[in-house]
């Protein structure tokens, strides 16, 4: 089976949404501030491929086009997402996020059944409910 490889370059510019915070990864590398982890979303493309003569394995080395820190707002998106694409990759069944997150709204709702929220809200649905 083919290897991945990543190319050790960032895009440059505009495209680098981790010069960003570059500050903060050098204090967290340097001992400076508690290292944590972060979710980015990336574009990225084929650089090259090439096989080891020693033992003919085949590696596609990628390069990254454009790589941007999520916010942590989006993280919540961000965890289905990956949740999706993991579980289509390893063949188990998945549902479409729009009926994933009516799923939820409606079993949150059900845990807390005094909450205001509506889950019909922001879909043409005539709840009364606020955010809370």
């Amino acid at each position: 089976m083919p290897n991945v490889k990543t190319n050790a370059l960032l895009p440059k510019g505009e495209e680098n949404g981790l010069a960003d915070i570059a500050g903060i990864l050098v204090a967290e590398g340097a001992g400076r501030a508690p290292k944590r982890l972060r979710a980015a979303i990336v574009i990225f493309d084929t650089k090259r491929v090439g096989i080891e003569s020693d033992t003919g394995e085949e590696n596609a080395t990628v390069r990254f086009r454009r790589v941007e820190v999520l916010l942590a707002a989006d993280l919540g998106a961000a965890e289905k997402l990956i949740r999706r694409a993991l579980e289509a990759r390893s063949g188990q069944t998945t549902l479409e996020l729009e009926l994933e997150d009516e799923i939820r709204q409606a079993f949150d709702q059900m845990k807390e059944p005094d909450s205001p929220e509506d889950p019909d809200e922001g879909k043409g649905g005539k709840g009364q409910g606020g955010k809370k």
